[in-house]
Order: C-alpha cells, then structure tokens, then sequence
C-alpha cells in the first residue's frame, strides 16, 4: 500500500511539471497583454516586436526570441508605447542604438544601398551577359570543311 500511494505522488507530481511547462507560454502571454491601457497600444505593441530583429538571435524578431536581451527590448518597445511615442520613434530609438541591422527593413539611405540595390544590378549584369553570349554562339558558325580534305585528315 505504501507503494502505491509513493507511486501516485510521483506522478501527481510529475502530471504538474508537465502542466506548468504546457502552459507557461499562456502564463508568460497574459502577463505582457495585460499592462496596456486599450487594445490598439497592445495591437501596436505586436507589430512592433515583430517588426524589430533580436541582435542575439538574428534570425527571429523579439517577439519570437527567447534571449535576456530581446526581453528587455520588448520591455523598453512597452514603455516607449506608454509613453507615447510614436512607431517612427520607437523605430529610430532602437536603430540609433543598435543600427539599421535590427529593423527587418531597413531604411534606404547611402549605407544601405548595395542591400538594396546589389540584388537588381546583378540581375541585370546577368541578363546581360546571357544575351551577349547567345548572340555570339548564334554568330558562330562552325567551318565548312571540304569532303576531300576531311577524308585526307582521317587517313
């Protein structure tokens, strides 16, 4: 009996870490929606922190990364919105201190114009470099060799 019941502790207690670890995403997400005044701050709020890349991580956006200092972004993204500040600036507060790299688009400006521009001029010097030689297979011709001087070749 004592068994049993050491046993059926063991996977209360085991059924309870796996809840809390089911459901701590759902924790972790009311506990962020929650400290905004109305909806359209917390809509703002999303668009945002998916819109600005985690240096650590640099594949993910805040709002996706797990890292120490994607959650003091999002923490500073909430408090830039509280106090009132506009999209433009929130976006310009984080690129002024971590650099056009942590937006996902970039602005276009002189630092920025290869990543924008290299793209179509290598297409275009591609596209151009395949008709140029098309054209000069299509101009050459392989020489007529005379039967005669064919045949004397082969003996």
């Amino acid at each position: 009996m004592q068994n049993f019941t050491q046993t059926m502790a063991l996977v209360k207690r085991v059924g309870l870490c796996i809840m809390l670890l089911i459901f701590q995403p759902v924790f972790a997400e009311s506990i962020e929606a929650n400290s905004f005044v109305n909806t359209q701050q917390e809509q703002r709020y999303r668009n945002l922190i998916d819109e600005i890349r985690c240096p650590v991580c640099q594949g993910q956006s805040i709002g996706g990364s797990n890292a120490g200092l994607a959650k003091d972004l999002r923490e500073k993204v909430r408090e830039l919105i509280t106090t009132q500040k506009t999209d433009d600036q929130i976006r310009r507060y984080m690129t002024d201190r971590y650099g056009d790299f942590v937006v996902f688009k970039p602005p276009v400006n002189i630092n920025t114009y290869l990543l924008w521009y290299a793209p179509f001029a290598f297409l275009l010097f591609g596209i151009f470099f395949f008709v140029r030689s098309f054209k000069r297979r299509k101009n050459t011709q392989a020489p007529i060799i005379d039967t005669s001087k064919a045949k004397d070749l082969l003996k």
